[in-house]
């Protein structure tokens, strides 16, 4: 490829990123983020890592509208800044594409700078609104959910006036090993920035673009690249959050739209996050311990005996993990369709970060209506993955949350159950609660529009809105 034309792309990046870092300062570690690698392909896509574009397409077209290539540039990092290509995990490609593209689009029109304005602005803020009229908020998440309801000749209509990158990499980033563990690993510390143990591997991927993805022959040193550029975007994220709410407010309503997109996207993690730690025991993993690890005395022996270190590192680490779990869906008429399976893939997500999970586990999996109607033990990712591949709801009564806790008791007194963590029970609330207190913690967890139901006061409730966890205590143990 000639260098020339590299060199003329990089200067005109450069150049990109100095108007916008001028006039967005908050932005300045974001816009800094890439590599820059030119590509023969006459398209620009990005891993969160490596920005791949087309030399001569860069300039000419910064040559002949400079605000395009601009445009497109923050269009992509705002993709990241979002972490979008995380949550692409196991949504259906040409629907998930166009939900992000509208969610970045709206963010920038929103700011409003005269370097990314363009002739399209106008058509893109209509459609925008005619969406944001019918969604409570407008999330990325939420504008996914909605495109679901349109035909396919409408989606096919949306996606060229709001798309400038292609997300191939999005989907195909673990296949840059093969294997998802291979790379994201185990020290994704449980938080969606870093984890992606996505467990759908065999899952197909409408993504309405060509195969073309990662190198799959791309080296360790690569792979370990992008693999810190996952957990890096999410501090970026919270870091732009922080300095628009202190030293940025001068960009006032203009920022409006980024500030509750990204406040929005941190409250599902922390929220969740924090959930997560309820139900969580203390116990050894099979993990490199670098806390109680001793660098002198490793680099030490490697000087002195070559490939002998003084010290290994200690291979058990005591953490806190989720071994033992009751999960309950409530399978009656009334939170049947849509909801079910947004809390099933909502609880899928929670399993597929390994941080969060001993290596093996035993969670029960309860469908029940009047009476239980399906148990499932699950003790491994694997085991979960194929549960949720062939899920099939079985009930259609009415609720009695009873059968599930003395199912749980049983359990205990049978020894089946050695440490249990808790009980998470699906619900719209509408049923009979136990009357005593169960040894464990329990949670009911709500679809939307349930804000007003009451649990007992030993229970704590959560709202589920849209993708959203919103924890609201109802006794001791929800503090």
């Amino acid at each position: 490829m000639d260098e020339e034309l590299i060199q003329i792309s990089e200067e005109i990046f450069r150049t990109i990123i100095s108007r916008l870092t001028l006039q967005l300062r908050f932005m300045d570690l974001a816009l800094n983020r890439y590599t820059f690698v030119p590509d023969t392909l006459e398209e620009f896509r990005c891993d969160g890592k490596f920005f791949h574009y087309p030399p001569i397409a860069v300039i000419k077209t910064f040559r002949n509208h400079p605000e395009e290539l601009t445009r497109g540039y923050f269009h992509t990092v705002l993709h990241s800044v979002f972490q979008h290509g995380y949550f692409a995990q196991n949504r259906k490609g040409s629907l998930w594409n166009l939900a992000c593209d509208m969610a970045v689009e709206d963010v920038i029109l929103s700011l409003d700078l005269d370097c990314m304005r363009l002739d399209n602005d106008a058509d893109k803020r209509r459609e925008i609104q005619n969406i944001k009229s019918k969604l409570p908020v407008f999330t990325a998440q939420r504008i996914y959910h909605y495109l679901e309801s349109l035909e396919t000749d409408r989606i096919k209509l949306l996606t060229p006036l709001f798309s400038f990158d292609r997300h191939e990499s999005w989907y195909d980033l673990r296949n840059v090993t093969g294997s998802s563990e291979t790379l994201y690993g185990e020290e994704t510390k449980g938080d969606p920035a870093g984890a992606g143990n996505n467990r759908f591997d065999q899952a197909s991927h409408d993504t309405g673009e060509s195969e073309e993805g990662e190198d799959p022959n791309a080296d360790d040193k690569e792979i370990q690249q992008i693999r810190n550029a996952l957990k890096d975007w999410k501090k970026i994220s919270e870091k732009i959050e922080t300095d628009l709410e202190t030293f940025s407010r001068e960009y006032g309503d203009k920022a409006e739209t980024l500030i509750q997109s990204l406040k929005a996207l941190h409250r599902e993690k922390y929220d969740y996050s924090r959930f997560l730690s309820k139900f969580m025991r203390t116990g050894e993993k099979m993990q490199i311990n670098d806390e109680d690890f001793d660098t002198i005395f490793y680099t030490y022996g490697l000087q002195l005996y070559k490939n002998l270190p003084l010290i290994e590192p200690l291979e058990y680490k005591e953490i806190q993990n989720v071994k033992e779990l009751v999960i309950a869906i409530d399978t009656s008429g009334s939170v049947q369709g849509d909801i079910v399976q947004a809390f099933l893939q909502k609880t899928y997500n929670l399993f597929q970060q390994k941080e969060n999970f001993f290596s093996r586990f035993h969670i029960h999996i309860l469908q029940c209506d009047m009476k239980i109607q399906d148990i499932a033990v699950i003790h491994n990712a694997q085991q979960f993955d194929r549960y949720i591949e062939q899920l099939e709801i079985k009930g259609l009564g009415g609720t009695d949350f009873r059968p599930v806790f003395d199912y749980a008791e049983e359990q205990i007194r049978l020894g089946h159950f050695k440490d249990l963590g808790g009980l998470l029970y699906f619900t719209d609330g509408d049923g009979v609660y136990p009357k005593h207190r169960p040894p464990f913690m329990t949670a009911f967890l709500f679809p939307e529009g349930n804000k007003d139901i009451t649990v007992p006061p030993w229970a704590i409730r959560y709202i589920l809105e849209g993708e959203e966890f919103y924890a609201h205590p109802a006794g001791q143990n929800s503090d």
